[in-house]
C-alpha cells in the first residue's frame, strides 16, 4: 500500500475515533462520496466567487465525512484553499450534530499545533469562535515530509529585496500576491492582490500586522526569520549598489510542495504515529484491529 494512501487513512482514522463511526459496513457508492468531496476541497480554491460560495455550502452539508479532506488541505494546499478550508472545519465546530462539532474541534486544535504559521493562525482564529477541548497533537504529524501531512500541490514563489536594511517580500501564490514592505519606524506596508478584493493598510509593527492580517504577518514571520520551508531553490541572489550608495541585496525563491512518495524516513514516522494512536484506543478493538493491519503493510514497504 503507498503511504500516501495510509496518510489518507491516518486521517480517517482520526475522525472515526473522535466521532465514533465504523467503516465495517461501507457500502460501494462511498468511494464515489470521497472523491466528489475531494474535488469540492479543490473548487474552494477557484478564481470564481460563486464556485467558492457552492463547494462552501456542499462541504458543510457533508459534515463530519468532509473532515479529513479538509485538514489535509489546510496543511498542503495553497493559501487561499487553507483559508476556506479551515473556514469550513470552524463551521463544522459549530455545527448542531455533535459528532461532527467534536470531530471539527480536534481537527482545528491539532491545526492550531501546526508549524505551518499561516495554518496555524487561521485554525486559532477558527477555534477563538468557539471554545475547543482538543487534544495533544503527535509529534512532529505535520512536520514537512511527513506522509500524514501530503497530499496536494503548492506552488509558491517568492522575491525578497533588502534596501539599506530594509526589507521587501513578496509571495504569489495562484492568483493571489502578498506584498510586504518594512518602513521606518518599524512600520509595515502589506498589500494583497489578486483576491475578491484588493487589501492595502500599513500596521505600526509586526504584532499590529498580526492583529490586523494573521496571514500576512505569519507569511511575514516565515520569511524574515529564515524558515522557508522545505524543498527551496534559489535562481538568484545578488549584491550590489544602487545610485547613491544604497546596499542592495535581492533573492528569489521558488518553493514547490507535493506528495511525499518515497520520502526517506516517512515509514517510520508514520508508523510510530499509528503506534502511538492504537495505544490511545486500548477501548476499541476493532480499531486496533486496523491500525495493526496498516503497521504491518508499512513494515513491508
Amino acid at each position: 500500500m503507498k503511504l500516501t494512501q495510509l496518510s489518507i487513512l491516518f486521517a480517517t482514522v482520526m475522525t472515526l475515533w473522535t466521532s465514533g463511526i465504523s467503516h465495517a459496513d461501507d457500502k460501494p457508492g462511498e468511494t464515489t462520496q470521497v472523491q466528489q468531496i475531494d474535488n469540492w476541497v479543490v473548487q474552494l480554491g477557484d478564481e470564481r466567487l460563486t464556485e467558492r460560495i457552492k463547494a462552501e455550502k456542499q462541504l458543510v452539508a457533508a459534515g463530519k465525512e468532509a473532515i479529513p479532506a479538509l485538514a489535509k488541505a489546510a496543511l498542503a494546499g495553497n493559501r487561499a484553499t487553507i483559508e476556506k478550508s479551515i473556514d469550513v472545519l470552524g463551521k463544522l465546530a459549530q455545527s448542531k450534530d455533535e459528532e461532527t462539532r467534536e470531530a471539527a474541534r480536534i481537527t482545528l486544535q491539532m491545526l492550531s499545533e501546526s508549524d505551518q504559521p499561516s495554518t496555524a493562525e487561521r485554525a486559532k482564529i477558527a477555534l477563538s469562535k468557539k471554545e475547543a477541548d482538543g487534544i495533544k497533537p503527535f509529534e512532529g504529524w505535520d512536520k514537512p515530509g511527513n506522509q500524514f501531512a501530503g497530499g496536494g500541490n503548492m506552488n509558491r514563489s517568492v522575491s525578497m529585496s533588502n534596501i539599506n536594511g530594509l526589507r521587501t517580500i513578496s509571495v504569489k501564490e495562484g492568483p493571489l500576491e502578498t506584498t510586504l514592505q518594512e518602513l521606518r519606524g518599524g512600520r509595515i506596508l502589506a498589500q494583497i492582490t489578486g483576491g475578491e478584493k484588493p487589501v492595502e493598510l500599513i500596521a505600526k509593527n509586526a504584532d499590529d500586522l498580526k492583529k490586523k492580517l494573521p496571514d500576512a504577518a505569519a507569511l511575514y514571520e516565515q520569511y524574515t526569520s529564515g524558515q522557508q520551508g522545505p524543498r527551496m531553490q534559489f535562481p538568484g541572489f545578488g549584491f550590489g549598489n544602487t545610485g547613491g550608495g544604497q546596499q542592495t541585496t535581492t533573492s528569489s525563491i521558488t518553493i514547490q510542495g507535493s506528495a511525499t512518495n518515497g520520502c526517506e524516513g516517512c515509514a517510520d514516522v508514520l508508523k510510530k504515529q499509528l503506534t502511538e494512536l492504537k495505544n490511545r484506543m486500548k477501548g476499541n478493538p476493532l480499531m486496533q484491529q486496523m491500525l495493526d493491519q496498516q503497521i504491518r503493510e508499512l513494515s513491508r514497504e
